[in-house]
């Protein structure tokens, strides 16, 4: 039906039900009454009666919503069986049907699934709503209904069926990844890009029906900085500020390059007060190195590299020091030495830390009914990627699985609880994840039996066949007992899983309080090697698998439904 002649019959509708002018706008809907309504033409209607009739409107439809932008929204709030129903039956008022034998078959289906919806029965619903599918399509071919009606019952059946199946479905995960790493790109931590990947989470585990929070942190201070050498018209100088380095204002350092070889005690003589040490790389530690520059007065502490590279070494310094700290690569080094023959050096040396800055962790739990202090199972992943990579596989095919395994389970009758968890701040530390943990009660500790956590799991690169389950210590544990199961169960090749050493990532603070833990990763097997694209510009979505997405998806969804599931429990006993 066009949107004119629906807006006619809206209005139509509507007028009928319209306030009086001596009642208009002064209660709710439900205290009309006959006597308080008039028949008013749209032309009539002033601003405040219009808002009246669509809010009337509303609450007699309640489950659809009423939106017109050049087509009408016949989208349901809240999709079920009762909704479908109510949709049917407005669209057989509207005249969108044929004939009322064909609405009443359709009613008919909804009807025998309100029944199933009672009793959670996500198998019969499934089954169900896939006949009504095919009925459906058979009164479109037959012109039974119309255009209109066909679509809204068909997204809407759509919607229901999503609601649940309880299985994995990769074209799904799919589509998070493609809106993850292609609509919104790299999320790096702290930034824009970052937060709209939390809201997109966020969303979606709220579409779900979860209840849904995020956590804030503060994250470590970002530093940036610049090494420019003054006395050779202002040359910038590409530099990795180090780990532990100290700051500067705004003005920075600024002094005399104080050549001190490789930075040991007996390197600097009193010459080196108020100047920046510049030092190779190698013999002893860099923090040693920075020591030694500080007790003899130097200012700041230039680090330069013992091997060719094209990118500066990024010094890592065991504590925290007073001065800043930089590495540069040896060809620069080397420079600034050839120019300190010549003559003095000047430079000025600039560390500023951005201290505001904040990531978040999306949290969804699903809770067991009528069960105190339950244990508790999570599915985890981290959300943001690095600088520069739209993170596809690390680690959008990680978030984008933990999405559909939530949707898979949204229905799912269980005994125990689990939490879905986005993480943020993985790439710089595990900060996020580090956090979420320092923050659980000891009774959620205690409570806390399983993490499964899901990072890198959709790679193409054909040498990365086996899905490592790699534990902290490397020993196995309730995370590899329930995959292992479900593997079999599944009829996967006894190849497939691999058990693994292997720590730098969100499950590393699982481990440390005392859960089973265990990360999935595809990796090359024999050598543990990742995918090429890995932290680079080609992970991308063209080098993710829905095969390999598809197998993660299913072992985790099964592991974890038979763990938790109440329903599975019972299928298992009869059996």
């Amino acid at each position: 039906m066009g949107t004119k002649r629906f807006l006619s019959r809206f209005f139509t509708t509507a007028s009928i039900m319209l306030l009086t002018a001596s009642t208009l706008g002064a209660g709710p809907a439900s205290a009309l009454t006959t006597s308080d309504i008039a028949v008013k033409s749209q032309a009539e209607m002033i601003l405040p009666e219009r808002d009246a009739m669509h809010k009337l409107l509303t609450n007699v439809y309640d489950s659809t919503s009423y939106v017109n932008a050049g087509n009408t929204n016949y989208s349901l709030n809240g999709v079920s069986a009762s909704s479908i129903k109510l949709l049917i039956e407005r669209f057989e008022s509207e005249g969108e049907f044929a004939n009322s034998v064909a609405a009443r078959a359709l009613k008919t289906h909804m009807t025998a699934l309100e029944l199933y919806e009672k009793q959670a029965n996500a198998d019969k619903i499934v089954k169900h709503m896939n006949g009504f599918l095919v009925l459906l399509e058979q009164q479109h071919s037959k012109q039974l209904l119309s255009g209109t009606a066909y679509q809204a019952l068909k997204d809407s059946t759509d919607e229901m069926v999503g609601q649940w199946d309880t299985t994995f479905s990769s074209d799904r995960a799919m589509t998070h990844l493609h809106n993850l790493s292609i609509g919104i790109g790299p999320r790096v931590t702290g930034t824009a890009e970052e937060r709209q990947g939390v809201e997109y989470i966020k969303n979606e585990f709220e579409k779900l029906g979860y209840d849904v929070s995020t956590q804030e942190f503060k994250l470590p201070d970002l530093l940036t900085g610049q090494l420019q050498i003054t006395s050779n018209d202002n040359q910038n100088v590409r530099v990795a500020i180090a780990d532990g380095s100290g700051y500067t204002d705004e003005n920075g350092v600024t002094g005399q390059l104080y050549a001190a070889g490789l930075g040991t005690a007996e390197d600097f003589t009193a010459d080196a007060k108020g100047k920046i040490a510049l030092i190779q790389r190698g013999d002893f530690t860099f923090w040693e190195k920075v020591q030694n520059a500080t007790a003899a007065g130097a200012t700041g502490v230039i680090i330069y590299d013992n091997v060719n590279s094209s990118t500066p070494i990024l010094p890592g310094l065991s504590n925290k020091s007073s001065i800043p700290v930089v590495g540069i690569t040896k060809a620069n080094g080397e420079d600034l030495l050839s120019q300190m023959t010549t003559g003095e050096v000047e430079a000025n040396l600039v560390i500023h830390a951005d201290s505001t800055r904040k990531s978040q962790n999306v949290i969804a739990v699903k809770k067991p009914k009528n069960i105190e202090n339950p244990e508790i199972v999570y599915v985890t992943s981290h959300h943001d990627s690095v600088a520069g990579s739209p993170g596809a596989n690390d680690n959008g095919s990680g978030t984008s699985t933990v999405l559909e395994i939530a949707r898979a389970m949204q229905n799912v009758p269980v005994d125990k609880e689990i939490r879905f968890i986005a993480f943020g701040a993985e790439e710089i530390g595990l900060v996020g994840s580090t956090y979420y943990v320092s923050q659980l009660s000891q009774d959620e500790i205690n409570r806390s039996i399983v993490n499964y956590n899901l990072d890198m799991v959709g790679t193409n690169w054909a040498p990365a066949s086996q899905l490592y389950v790699n534990t902290v210590d490397g020993k196995k544990n309730l995370v590899w007992d329930t995959v292992s199961a479900a593997s079999k169960k599944l009829n996967i090749d006894d190849g497939v899983l691999n058990p693994y050493q292997f720590s730098r990532s969100d499950h590393v603070p699982f481990h440390d309080a005392g859960i089973d833990a265990a990360l999935f990763i595809w990796m090359e097997p024999g050598t543990a090697r990742m995918e090429p694209y890995y932290h680079t510009p080609q992970d991308s979505i063209e080098n993710v698998s829905p095969e390999r997405i598809q197998t993660i998806g299913d072992i985790i969804t099964t592991a974890v439904t038979d763990l938790t599931s109440t329903q599975a429990k019972v299928t298992e006993k009869a059996s």
